[in-house]
């Protein structure tokens, strides 16, 4: 068969891509359609990476995860809304793909290339991996986002793969976990002192800070074996092993560090090494429970721009946001949540898509660090699982996003940068972006 589209349980559509993998030619794809499956505690049992995983064990070549809202809504620590394709293929290099017939028709060639002529298809825009489709007035602006069904992401999937006819199409119920949010006390304001300390030095000993005393830990982690910014000793660069394990002492200092009620948010993306994808996230996934954290589920980046690929694929244009609490019984506060309205349709907003931009580019030519780290994404995550006076801490603080808006947002602050050449790059963005005048902040050295 050319085509083969399953969408069911983790345990049916592990089974039915072993069984069918001899089935599928040479140039076919396979799609998964996947939610993420909790008990009834609201942990996550399986997610999309564990498919990925069992699929490239059986023998498949991974080639993108599609997301898009659905209606079907998991109410667990939050409102999970997120549905995943997992594309898959038997030969990526034999791959009939028509990318043709999924794109969308730019929304005004002025506004959106500009004058860059070069980079405008008559055809459409190069499609992406978020599937949010929307109705425009012709004039650049936005009216409307569309919330695709099951059915219209099939017909998608099928007129993409090239099979005409030749596909199959597994579909099965699945019992959804539908738990009832706990009330959550309201967020208390106070007029405390906002203080925010900086160490350089490595953050898989954290003996600065007490433990217990952090309400939430949010960051970026380096990938590995992508970036190298210039620090021999640095997290990143050493064997694949090695690096997990230097990030599980990281998220285990963290661990002890965390409040009983806090929380960890991970923004983590796969990586694909000559031709084999690499599932960090799986990886920490697996880690941090090991450690002793409840993993809590996804939410999805939605990044405008993204990452652009050859004809073999489409436009990466999202990340993932991993949840890890400490304890079992954790809720983020929905009616916060609710209030980010990031698309023109109210079946899609407050849930677990977050539509944030991010800045193109460098924050200047002199750095080396880019910011690609959005203060929008940092402030939602600490206005729904934190008050004023709480501690966050970031254990990988890059250019200093965490601590800005930390601080502008009343919290206190502690953060961990192992390169002290991002001090400029930091202390120019506080200079710029900190509003708070009641709140201090100071660089401490010390140590590897």
């Amino acid at each position: 068969m050319q085509t083969m589209i399953t969408n069911t349980t983790y345990e049916e559509t592990v089974r039915l891509l072993k069984e069918k993998i001899e089935d599928v030619a040479e140039s076919g794809c396979v799609f998964s359609i996947y939610t993420t499956e909790y008990d009834i505690n609201g942990n996550v049992l399986h997610d999309v990476f564990d498919i990925i995983h069992e699929a490239t064990q059986i023998g498949y070549d991974y080639v993108t995860t599609i997301v898009y809202p659905t209606k079907e809504i998991q109410r667990v620590s939050f409102s999970d809304n997120v549905k995943y394709v997992i594309w898959l293929c038997k030969c990526h290099s034999k791959m009939l793909f028509d990318k043709d017939v999924i794109r969308e028709k730019h929304i005004w060639k002025d506004v959106e290339w500009g004058k860059r002529e070069k980079n405008y298809n008559p055809k459409g825009k190069d499609p992406g991996n978020v599937w949010i489709p929307t109705i425009d007035d012709g004039k650049a602006n936005i009216t409307e986002h569309i919330l695709m069904s099951d059915e219209a992401v099939i017909e998608r999937l099928v007129n993409m793969s090239c099979c005409k006819s030749d596909y199959v199409i597994f579909q099965g119920d699945r019992e959804k976990v539908v738990l009832e949010r706990n009330a959550i006390e309201q967020m208390i304001c106070n007029e405390k002192l906002s203080c925010g300390k900086v160490y350089f030095k490595t953050a898989e000993k954290m003996d600065d800070i007490l433990p217990h005393t952090v309400k939430l830990g949010v960051t970026s982690p380096p990938y590995w074996n992508l970036k190298d910014y210039f620090k021999s000793g640095q997290i990143g660069q050493e064997s694949y092993e090695t690096y997990l394990s230097r990030m599980h002492t990281v998220w285990s200092e963290c661990y002890d560090r965390l409040t009983d009620d806090g929380s960890m948010w991970i923004n983590i993306n796969t990586r694909v090494n000559k031709g084999k994808v690499i599932l960090i996230p799986r990886d920490i996934v697996d880690s941090c429970k090991r450690i002793g954290y409840y993993y809590k589920g996804i939410v999805i980046w939605h990044k405008s721009s993204g990452i652009p690929t050859g004809e073999k694929n489409i436009v990466d244009r999202h990340e993932y946001v991993m949840i890890f609490s400490k304890k079992e019984d954790f809720q983020i506060d929905m009616d916060v949540a609710k209030s980010f309205c990031d698309y023109k349709n109210d079946s899609i907003n407050g849930y677990a898509f977050w539509n944030i931009n991010r800045k193109a580019g460098s924050v200047g030519k002199q750095y080396i660090h880019p910011a690609i780290y959005p203060n929008g994404l940092v402030e939602r995550i600490i206005d729904l699982v934190t008050n004023e006076g709480d501690t966050v801490l970031d254990p990988f603080l890059g250019s200093g996003t965490s601590l800005i808006v930390a601080i502008n947002k009343g919290r206190n602050f502690v953060g961990y940068e192992y390169n002290e050449g991002f001090q400029e790059l930091m202390q120019s963005r506080f200079d710029k972006e900190i509003e708070n005048e009641n709140s201090k902040y100071q660089f401490i050295y010390g140590g590897q």
